[in-house]
């Protein structure tokens, strides 16, 4: 059990009418901690966010770099291998017609 503190908040009317309605009398407490930590978790989670974008901005000039010098590795992977697989795939794309024409 966490460890709580008695503080003593002004909040406004209509948000405190609100409150009022959606929680149970001696649960408002409890309603209002929850509430706050959900506040706090998206706002991390917002910052969080915008961290990553800035740092994927900041590096998208050296990831391009990167990603050009093995460009040429991954055509000649690609050439050598995709052909082989598009083969498989279009024999079991046979076999599985062939088995529904035969129904």
């Amino acid at each position: 059990m966490s460890v709580k503190e008695k503080v003593t908040l002004t909040l406004p009317l209509d948000l405190m009418k609100v409150v009022r309605t959606l929680a149970a009398p001696r649960q408002q407490s409890q309603f209002i901690a929850e509430a706050i930590e959900f506040f706090i978790a998206e706002k991390q989670r917002r910052t969080l966010r915008e961290r990553l974008i800035a740092g994927y901005q900041a590096n998208a000039a050296a990831d391009a770099e990167i990603a050009a010098e093995w460009s040429m590795l991954e055509d000649e992977v690609w050439l050598k291998y995709a052909p082989a697989n598009q083969e498989e795939d279009n024999t079991n794309d046979n076999a599985s017609s062939r088995t529904s024409s035969a129904r």
